[in-house]
């Protein structure tokens, strides 16, 4: 016996319907950093940002490249919230960072 055309097309829609979740755009979630990791590079590396080149790496990892220098990052995102490291920096876990108006107050910001 044929399966009816019906039959044939749910394990498509079962499979479009999961790639369209959000549960599968977490993976994508640190290319949320990439503009606060072009502004980090462009500060490190000394260079206008028309000249550096920014790859996302897996796992969070970004390599910039630009005048004759390279640096690597890490992108810790929560959300759309991402905070940016640079090789050799520790990475602050979100529990324990300061709320902003808490570190504003630190730094004598009314």
């Amino acid at each position: 016996m044929r399966p009816s055309r019906a039959a044939a097309l749910i394990p498509v829609a079962a499979l479009l319907a999961g790639a369209l979740s959000p549960a599968c755009s977490v993976a994508n979630v640190p290319s949320n950093a990439m503009p606060m990791v072009r502004a980090r590079a462009t500060s490190d590396l000394d260079c206008p940002d028309k000249d550096v080149r920014v790859e996302e790496q897996l796992g969070g990892q970004f390599k910039a490249v630009g005048c004759g220098r390279k640096a690597y990052y890490r992108a810790a995102c929560e959300a759309l919230r991402c905070v940016v490291s640079g090789e050799g920096e520790a990475a602050v876990p979100w529990r324990d960072r300061p709320e902003p108006m808490d570190a504003d107050r630190g730094r004598g910001v009314p």
